[in-house]
């Protein structure tokens, strides 16, 4: 596509990129500002340029994202021993229309409700100083979970009901038993009457009374049950009604937005992905990137994405590239070498509690073990930052990694979460109003784009001459070296702040860098380096 409406591609790309920079938040208020000009072409051009499905907007990030890497490597004053990651995440875009194309309810971790919106997977590459996306892929999510769920709740009631009768059924027998007995008795006792036959009598209507009134109370209690039971039941059926449709009515579903698209067209490749498995398109990023050209150490997740799939993929690109990511401290079950015996990791840190050792640098304690999970060594870090019990666990498969070196790699991790922040708030990161599928990825491509030219801005731009240059520098070797000072002194008070709080530290901070107003301290402190002076 070289034109469109007699307009050039670049030049609406262009003005497309720099619509949030003229605080114009869409193509429309271009308009109706009358900031247009004549050579970019009317309304449809824009439009039609977003919502054309045979544009590979992936490649297109991938080229900026790579002429950005080769640029900045022609910079001599930047480190070149600095570790390389790929990170992974996503975050819920929410959305107001019900009829944008493949838009459903999302799980929003941070609110613990269902927005209507998408959930998009980010993959982000840090070069050793920086952090700029270079892919990504929009999920939905069918909640087919939640119709699991409803079942398994509806067998249990079921099953309660069935245990119920089954009593009912054995007290019943046990009346009918007493009841006989107690009959034999009266006759006896008419007949010949002595204390001890007396006594029996009482005790049999004793019992009597006793199994009548359980009988009486288990009848009520399965009556509560079965108007339970049909609650579920109703429940059940409703959400089975809505499979598939991402937690929308049937109405809803068949009235949102269609379009037909060519197989062989990026866009149809792109909106297949809204129903792949995350943990498949995480894997499917993970080798592109190495197709362009990315180089890196270390892929970093959260404790979502740790599985043994993903696990497995990893170990399987050699031993330069390793993973590290937090993990879930429940039932999943980890070897222990050398003992070879498996454990959850909840026993794994109660039987190996006392052997915890303590780090200075961080404030925590941390037990290191060696294990293997789903068939691959790996090891095991279970930390614990400031004088409370709350214990994190993190795997990864760089077994001769250190401790202060993991969390080194680890932080690198919230710089993806600085970017989630600062895109949605400047960059207009799932802000597309459209009922277009390709016009959404065309949206979060272009926010993507505009974070990649911020970043390349704040690394190279420097609009002074030579002198003052070097006087600049000269400053700034002193100023590198207070900051790094700052930067380790915030990091003391910020965990001695949460030993008096009793707060998780991690949690905290994670929380703390996505408030705007802490971005810019944040990056005067350089919090994200992983230089041996910060």
């Amino acid at each position: 596509v070289l034109k469109r409406s007699g307009a050039l591609v670049s030049t609406i790309a262009i003005t497309l990129i720099i619509l949030p920079f003229i605080t114009k938040g869409s193509v429309l208020s271009l308009f109706t500002n009358n900031l247009d000009k004549e050579d970019e072409g009317k309304k449809d051009s824009f439009y039609g340029l977003k919502n054309n499905p045979k544009i590979n907007w992936r490649a297109l990030l991938y080229g900026i994202a790579k002429r950005f890497i080769i640029l900045v490597s022609a910079y001599k004053d930047e480190k070149t021993n600095q570790i390389r990651a790929l990170i992974f995440d996503d975050t819920p875009t929410a959305k107001t229309g019900k009829k944008i194309e493949r838009v459903g309810y999302v799980h929003d971790h941070v609110s613990g409700t269902y927005i209507l919106g998408f959930k998009v997977l980010v993959s982000g590459y840090w070069d050793g100083v920086s952090f700029i996306p270079i892919d990504f892929s929009i999920h939905r999510e069918k909640r087919d979970g939640e119709i699991l769920k409803s079942r398994q709740r509806l067998e249990k009631k079921r099953k309660q009901i069935k245990k119920l009768k089954e009593y009912i059924r054995q007290l019943t027998n046990k009346i009918n038993n007493v009841q006989k007995a107690r009959k034999q008795l009266k006759k006896a006792c008419k007949t010949n009457i002595s204390k001890t036959k007396q006594k029996q009598l009482e005790a049999k209507t004793k019992t009597l009374k006793r199994l009548q009134d359980k009988l009486g109370s288990t009848q009520q209690a399965i009556e509560q049950q079965k108007e339970k039971l049909l609650f579920l039941e109703n429940n059940y059926q409703e959400q089975k009604s809505q499979a598939g449709k991402c937690g929308l009515k049937p109405h809803e579903y068949s009235n949102q937005f269609k379009k037909q698209r060519p197989k062989e067209t990026p866009g149809h490749k792109r909106i297949k992905e809204t129903d792949l498995n995350k943990i498949d398109s995480a894997i499917s990023m993970i080798k592109r990137a190495l197709r362009n050209g990315f180089r890196f150490e270390y892929v970093l997740t959260d404790s979502w994405f740790f599985c043994g799939k993903l696990l497995q993929f990893i170990n399987s690109l050699g031993k330069s590239i390793h993973l590290v990511s937090m993990a879930r401290l429940g039932n999943t079950k980890y070897k222990l070498l050398p003992e070879n015996k498996y454990y959850p990791a909840k026993k794994i840190l109660e039987l190996k509690n006392r052997g915890a050792k303590s780090n200075r640098r961080y404030k925590a304690k941390y037990i290191k073990l060696q294990a293997e999970y789903q068939g691959v060594r790996v090891v095991l870090f279970f930390v614990s930052i400031g004088k409370g019990n709350n214990w994190r666990l993190l795997v990864s498969t760089d077994l001769s990694i250190s401790f202060n070196k993991l969390m080194e790699v680890y932080k690198i991790r919230w710089a993806i979460e600085v970017f989630f922040k600062e895109a949605k708030q400047h960059l207009l990161f799932g802000k597309s109003p459209s009922r277009d599928f390709d016009a959404q990825i065309a949206d979060v491509t272009l926010s993507f784009m505009r974070y990649i030219l911020l970043t390349f801005y704040s690394r190279t731009h420097y609009e002074i001459s030579i002198g003052a240059l070097f006087e600049k520098m000269s400053q700034a070797s002193v100023e590198e070296n207070l900051v790094a000072d700052l930067s380790q002194i915030f990091m003391d008070l910020l965990i001695s702040f949460a030993e008096l709080a009793g707060i998780d530290f991690l949690t905290m901070f994670e929380d703390l860098i996505l408030l705007p107003q802490n971005q810019k301290s944040l990056e005067r402190l350089n919090l994200f380096s992983t230089n041996k002076a910060a």
